[in-house]
């Protein structure tokens, strides 16, 4: 995992630091995202992109959920809440 305070930056649709940072390309990783512009550079770095919250509706995320108490990681597998999912 990795935060937006590993990126010194910032954000920025052509910043692909913070999905090389682990090893994996952009395409093998998941971006849980409260911004617009962060789901925007989520989406165009060429990752998954989890809205999280109601105004993440009007982004092109992948999916959106109330807030991440909707996420769950066990076992390497994340979840995604059926009941605070807003949008598959």
């Amino acid at each position: 995992m990795v935060a937006g305070s590993c990126v010194s930056s910032g954000w920025s649709p052509t910043d692909r630091r913070s999905a090389d940072k682990p090893g994996f390309a952009p395409a093998r990783t998941v971006v849980c995202e409260d911004s617009t512009a962060g789901a925007k550079a989520g989406a165009a770095a060429g990752a998954t992109v989890i809205g999280v919250g109601p105004r993440r509706l009007a982004t092109d995320a992948t999916a959106v959920i109330r807030d991440l108490r909707g996420l769950t990681w066990h076992d390497g597998i994340l979840s995604l809440s059926a009941a605070d999912l807003l949008r598959y």
